[in-house]
């Protein structure tokens, strides 16, 4: 396959806790997918040289490389392309990937919070088109949160604006990091839902469908209409629609976008959010409010840093 080049391209890396997801991008389409980078049991010096790799390959059929968007869970510093700590990856702490990459490959690399990155991918090209004021949710290994506001991407002062996971639903709930208690992540993360799913069908005196039971298996079980499992997603639901709330009433968006593996459970567990977001809020806030799935799926976070390491690069 011969690649043109008349097109702007980039490559988008979507950093993942079990996973590091790549792709040659040109605007929302994928032309090329970069084999997967497990972070986990690797430094962080080890890992990097794995994603430059990657990067040269999927450059592979082109006269140049292409610059570079990287999004990662966690502490990152945009603007000095620094990141302070990852979620759920240990040993990337105060490490300057950008400088490092940058001197490697003799490109511009951008990198971006991962919430902030498929938040931007779907306000640009998926669910969020036309929308100025968007709060957008990953629902995964963690729980993610980003904005887009008065039609920006909004990082706040310390660029750590939007993380909702670390939002409180029980100020003497479970305990958290950062001296917080009872933060959403602690409850709707994937192995928070595992280990929830697993309790309740071993309280009702039942055996799970599946060990581990995942949140895929849960889905699957409460599609087939089991009890036990719609229960469950129900108050799920609930917990996030809690969450949600409280930003809702704080923001006033016109969009709710909801991603990542959790959110493939559908129905299951977006009619429970809504239900819950419903209840909380006054008919003013929520009539004209949508809340609706990511529209890029698994692609979202590559496309989105694509998109900004394009517009990064333009500006320089």
């Amino acid at each position: 396959m011969s690649l043109s080049t008349s097109k702007p391209l980039a490559i988008g890396i979507d950093f993942g806790g079990t996973s590091i997801k790549s792709a040659l991008v040109h605007g929302c389409e994928i032309l090329k997918h970069g084999r997967l980078i497990n972070p986990q049991n690797a430094s962080a010096q080890e890992t990097l040289a794995l994603i430059e790799e990657v990067i040269r390959e999927l450059c592979s059929e082109l006269p140049s490389l292409v610059p570079v968007g990287i999004g990662l869970p966690g502490l990152v510093d945009s603007t000095h392309g620094i990141v302070h700590g990852l979620s759920n990856v240990d040993g990337w702490d105060e490490i300057p990937v950008q400088r490092l990459l940058q001197e490697r490959l003799g490109v511009s690399v951008i990198l971006e919070n991962d919430a902030n990155a498929m938040a931007y991918g779907e306000w640009q090209h998926g669910a969020a088109v036309h929308s100025r004021n968007v709060i957008c949710v990953t629902l995964g290994t963690g729980v993610g949160g980003a904005l887009i506001l008065d039609g920006k991407l909004f990082r706040g002062a310390q660029l750590a604006a939007g993380e909702i996971g670390h939002a409180s639903i029980d100020y003497r709930g479970k305990p958290g990091p950062y001296g917080s208690t009872g933060g959403l992540e602690e409850y709707v993360g994937n192995s928070q839902i595992t280990e929830r799913a697993e309790d309740a069908y071993r309280a009702a005196g039942l055996p799970a469908p599946v060990t581990p039971c995942t949140p895929e298996v849960l889905a699957k079980a409460g599609q087939s209409g089991c009890p036990i499992a719609a229960n469950l997603w129900e108050q799920i639901g609930d917990e996030i629609g809690a969450a949600l709330a409280s930003a809702v009433w704080l923001l006033n968006p016109d969009a709710i976008v909801i991603g990542g593996g959790v959110a493939k459970a559908g129905d299951l567990i977006f009619n429970p959010i809504r239900r819950s977001l419903k209840s909380r809020t006054a008919p003013v806030i929520h009539e004209k409010l949508r809340i609706v799935p990511a529209k890029l799926g698994n692609d979202a976070g590559a496309i989105g840093c694509a998109a900004l390491a394009l517009e990064a690069h333009q500006e320089a």
